[in-house]
């Protein structure tokens, strides 16, 4: 069977030639605050769709490793319970994620005109809500927190007197939760690296050492397996990515609080990261069809 670990990416991204970002406000001011509301609503999403991707490898390569650990309940447990308990923090973050969201479509909507205090209000439950976060395991279960003291940076006089408010009162808590994004992905790539470092070990020794040293004619599947052992974990790549995206994020909110610069730079961006998702699910939905064709 062919672990999903053995999975490629393509040396270059797919092309994607779409606009993510619009801007459409009357003043640069509530355009910039328009736009990264838009812009962070996809990039969460976005994010969502790199942590699914991640965790479809994981589970994949697992399976395949399960079988070749020693056969014991205690192995059979210990690994699922892992899985499990990994399961179930993605779902957290994901329910963050969507917290994310949804205080950008909040504050999407007053940049763009709706002051009701309907809209205000739920800006305000949405920014408290952006304080919980689910902990992060694999780094010790604690977050980092941004510098505090943002609210100084908002320029009132290009922003709405409700906007800059608004900028002020949750300037922290967004670039926390920006922060936290991206502790996350650096929580997902030691993970991966961790599990995976012992499926390559197994792989190693069956499908690169053991075969080398009997000495018999390798056969093409051999070039393979040791071409991927030297080029290790692709998930990664995908991952590292998203963490570029996210620090480019953290400095797309803090310009604009400054009512500067434009987000539309990171179209390309949020581009490449769905090629790149896109090419993973590819890449293990034919991991996948070529264990079943081996069994």
């Amino acid at each position: 069977m062919s672990p999903i670990s053995l999975i490629k990416f393509p040396a270059t991204l797919l092309a994607v030639c779409a606009l993510l970002l619009n801007a459409c406000a009357s003043t640069p001011g509530s355009s910039t605050a328009q736009q990264v509301a838009e812009g962070g609503q996809q990039y969460v999403a976005m994010l969502g769709k790199v942590n699914k991707a991640a965790l479809e490898h994981s589970l994949g390569f697992t399976a395949d490793l399960l079988p070749r650990l020693p056969r014991t309940q205690a192995t059979l447990q210990e690994q699922t319970e892992l899985m499990q308990q990994r399961v179930v923090w993605l779902g957290q973050v994901q329910q963050h994620f969507g917290v994310q969201a949804s205080y950008f479509a909040a504050l999407q909507a007053l940049a763009k005109g709706d002051t009701s205090s309907n809209t205000q209000k739920a800006v305000k439950a949405l920014a408290g809500a952006l304080e919980h976060v689910p902990g992060l395991p694999s780094l010790g279960g604690t977050t980092k927190t941004a510098l505090g003291g943002l609210a100084q940076h908002v320029a009132k006089a290009h922003h709405s007197d409700v906007v800059a408010q608004v900028l002020q009162r949750d300037a922290d808590a967004v670039a926390n939760a920006l922060l936290y994004n991206q502790q996350v992905l650096e929580e997902q790539i030691q993970w991966i690296t961790q599990r995976e470092q012992l499926a390559r070990q197994v792989d190693y020794r069956d499908k690169v050492q053991k075969p080398y040293v009997e000495g018999n004619k390798l056969p093409e599947a051999w070039k393979k397996a040791w071409k991927t052992h030297v080029l290790g974990p692709p998930t990664v790549e995908l991952l590292q990515q998203a963490r570029q995206a996210s620090l480019r994020m953290q400095e797309a909110w803090l310009n604009v609080l400054r009512g500067q610069g434009s987000i539309n730079q990171l179209g390309g961006v949020f581009a490449e990261l769905e090629a790149s998702v896109q090419a993973t699910r590819q890449g293990i939905a034919q991991a996948e069809a070529m264990a079943t064709v081996s069994e």
